[in-house]
Parts: C-alpha cells; sequence; structure tokens
C-alpha cells in the first residue's frame, strides 16, 4: 500500500517540477528532518523506514552480562532485591510519513507521523527456568507539527529556525502476554508515544562549497505538559548533527555524518509497571549520552518518469554510549528514504 501511494504521488506530480534542476544533496542526510526549507507554494511528501535493533546491556559506558544484571539491585528495592528478568535484543521498525508546504518564500510547515512495530526478547532468572520470551507492540507514534522560518539564503550560506509541537497521539499502554501475566503493560521502550505535549525548537546550518556541503543542525526537546497520565514524562532531548556532502553528479552524492543525543533522567514512574520485572521497566534506567557515525547516499531520478523523485540510503553505528542505570544499547541502524 504505502508503495502504491508513492507511485501514485510521483506520478500525478513528476510532470509539475519537470523544468526544476534538482541536486542530490540540495537536503540533508536523510536522518536529518527540518534540514531545509521551501519556496512559495512548493510542497514535498516523504516516507522513511528505520530499521534498528539492539542488543547489548550497557551500565554507564561498559558491557553488562544478563547474569550479572539480573543480580543488580532493582529500583522498587532498598538493594536487597535483585531484577527478575533481563532483556536480551529488541527490534524496531519505524515507517515515518511527512508531508511539508511553503505558503511563503520565509515560511514554510512540516507534519510528521510515524507507525511502529517493536519487539523484544527477555531472558528470565535462572531459577524460573532461564527460559526466553518475547513480546510485540505495533501502533501509530506521536504527531510533530513544525514552523520553519528561513534566516538568511544566500549563494553560499543558507540559515533557518524552526519550532513545533509533537503531539501525545501514540499510545502509552501497549500491553502482551508475558510468563507473569496474560496482560501486562510492556516496558517504557515498547510503548509507541511519550503521552506529554513536547515543545522543540532547531537551528540549521547550511555553507555550499562547490561539490562539498557542510551542515549543522542543533535540536532541543522538552515535555511542557507535566507528567502523563500514567504519571511520567520522559527527560529533555538535546541533539547535534554535524555532516559533510559530496557530490559526484547532479543526481547522486555521499554524506557523512557525527550525531550526539543527550536524554534527561524520567521524571515520575509508570506504577503499573512493576520495576523489579525487568531494567525495561524501571524509570531509574533512563537517560543517556550517545554519538553515533552515519554514512549516506543520496540519488535523485532525472529520467521523465518520477523525475526528481529522490531515493536516499543512510547507516547509522555508535561511536560512544553512555547510559544512565542499565540499558540495551543501539547495535546499528538503517534509514531508506523517498521524498519529493
Amino acid at each position: 500500500m504505502i508503495i502504491l501511494l508513492i507511485i501514485i504521488i510521483s506520478i500525478n506530480f513528476s510532470n509539475l517540477s519537470a523544468h526544476e534542476k534538482v541536486f542530490a544533496d540540495s537536503h540533508g542526510p536523510i536522518s536529518i528532518m527540518g534540514d531545509h526549507v521551501h519556496k512559495k507554494n512548493e510542497y514535498m511528501f516523504s516516507y522513511r523506514l528505520m530499521k534498528m535493533e539492539m542488543r547489548n546491556l550497557f551500565q554507564g559506558n561498559n558491557k553488562i552480562s544478563k547474569a550479572r544484571t539480573m543480580s543488580s539491585p532493582n529500583g522498587a528495592s532498598n538493594g536487597s532485591g535483585t531484577y527478575m528478568n533481563a532483556p536480551d535484543s529488541m527490534s524496531m521498525d519505524m515507517h515515518m510519513f511527512g508531508a511539508m508546504y511553503a505558503p511563503s518564500d520565509h515560511i514554510t510547515l512540516m507534519l510528521m507521523g510515524s507507525y511502529n512495530n517493536k519487539e523484544m526478547t527477555t531472558q528470565r532468572m535462572p531459577m524460573t527456568g532461564g527460559k526466553k520470551f518475547d513480546v510485540n507492540s505495533s501502533g501509530f507514534g506521536d504527531v510533530r507539527f513544525t514552523f520553519l522560518s528561513k534566516i538568511q539564503d544566500s549563494k553560499k550560506w543558507k540559515n533557518h529556525i524552526g519550532m513545533g509541537i509533537s503531539f501525545p497521539t501514540g499510545s502509552i499502554n501497549q500491553r502482551d502476554v508475558t510468563p507473569m501475566s496474560n496482560d501486562a503493560r510492556l516496558g517504557y521502550a515498547m510503548q509507541n508515544g511519550t503521552g506529554t505535549y513536547d515543545g522543540f525548537f532547531l537551528i540549521n546550518n547550511l555553507n555550499e562549497l562547490g561539490k562539498f556541503k557542510v551542515g549543522e543542525q542543533l535540536f532541543f526537546k522538552l515535555p511542557v505538559s507535566g507528567k502523563n497520565n500514567y504519571g511520567y514524562k520522559y527527560g529533555k532531548d538535546i541533539g547535534l548533527n554535524l555532516w559533510v556532502s559530496y557530490r559526484f553528479f547532479q543526481y547522486l552524492s555521499t554524506s557523512l555524518k557525527i550525531n550526539y543525543q543527550y536524554r534527561g533522567e524520567m521524571g515520575g514512574s509508570d506504577n503499573e509497571m512493576n520495576k523489579r520485572m525487568s531494567t525495561a521497566m524501571d524509570g531509574n534506567n533512563q537517560g543517556f549520552n550517545k554519538v553515533n557515525l552515519g554514512l549516506g547516499v543520496n540519488f535523485v531520478n532525472k529520467n521523465y518518469y518520477f523525475k526528481n523523485n529522490r531515493v536516499s540510503l543512510e547507516i547509522i553505528a555508535p561511536l560512544y554510549r553512555n547510559y544512565k542505570g542499565i540499558q540495551m544499547a543501539d547495535s546499528f541502524s538503517f534509514i531508506v528514504g523517498w521524498q519529493y
């Protein structure tokens, strides 16, 4: 269905921009949102698929075994209780849909939503058999609306700022069958939303140096509605992206990106989640500092059919990770995207 929708949009609108000359590097790496603005009455549709794998457990910036995790004090105890289970692996497929429209040369509006599929494998402690079990969740995530305003648009420098709000449309009551319950609320990472209204701000810069482009984006997000209906809110998010791209031809470019991510500690906790069960259900195991490396390739079709349709791929690998408490760490992720 998604592929069919993309084909219909591309065929119906490809001749509208056939006269325009579009370069593969006119946008940033596909993982960066709000990296560009549009001219008056221009619009753009996008679809991204992000696949992420998480495997190893980390305490701080050190790996920790599942056995040691299950002998670690849990957040519900005074230091004598330990976790009954330990996460083994997690995978996520996130389908992201976006639309942009510019009512003027200085303002661009952006709307983004997502649909998530998640699976987590957990290992039980030895005294309960040590077997593994799987839980799954799926559903729509939070919807984000962004207002982008152009500051500078010269031949060599382009700058804009953005601000917006994330609406709590994603469920925070995802449930599944576990060995302990036939209807258990799943851990924080398996939920599809935050449950809070989150305000955010970004500033984006781009320096054009012939076939090279250098970009920077600073992003800040903070819950603005207090704790959600289940008694918690995520910490503030800070992101910094630095990237360089090189255009081989009009229709082909590559990019190299360094990304820093910070998330603050969680405020409150979900009382229905038993912290003794797993590190994934303990709100004390929230917050991190991460540095990731991204390598991307961007292609723009210059043929008549699907003209100016952009297809991009980016592979992302961790360089540095430091987690608060015990958390499952990113192994790798990749994003493939279409823009028109």
